[in-house]
């Protein structure tokens, strides 16, 4: 308990806490991607992306849906983890760009101010966090590295 209180745990602990942010992370992406597919329909999407003035609506509205879909699955398991990232980033940088840059409560949303990017920086943040870190020990970027797995 005595490390806990005086912070010198970060270094004995930092795996644990790749894979608790990635996994959670990765369940973010995937729950969206999720509604966008499964919830919402390609058609809904392809309206919404279109409604917010998104080139090639029909294109980005199935690479985003499935990008976050696949991609938060292969996150939460650590697999692919540089490439995910490259992809989520590109995605967080459109959701900002097109939906909810210049919205009512600026970049705070909530208490009555809707569209804010407060999450979706959030997201971005956490993105390009593993894009230049990598998954941590327990993912399977680590195991397939270590074991020389032939995907990776």
């Amino acid at each position: 308990m005595k490390n806990f209180l005086d912070c010198a745990c970060g270094g004995k602990y930092k795996d644990e806490g790749y894979l608790i942010l990635r996994v959670v992370t990765g369940l973010a992406f995937f729950y969206h991607g999720y509604a966008k597919v499964f919830v919402m329909g390609m058609d809904a999407v392809t309206g919404f992306f279109t409604n917010v003035g998104i080139p090639f609506a029909g294109l980005f509205a199935y690479l985003v849906s499935y990008g976050e879909l696949l991609g938060g699955l292969a996150l939460m398991l650590g697999f692919l983890t540089h490439w995910v990232a490259k992809i989520n980033i590109l995605i967080m940088l459109g959701a900002i760009g097109f939906v909810h840059w210049g919205a009512e409560g600026g970049w705070f949303n909530g208490y009555g101010a809707d569209g804010g990017y407060e999450y979706q920086l959030l997201l971005l943040a956490s993105s390009i966090f593993f894009m230049v870190t990598g998954s941590g020990k327990y993912s399977l970027d680590a195991r397939c590295n270590k074991d020389a797995c032939p995907v990776v």
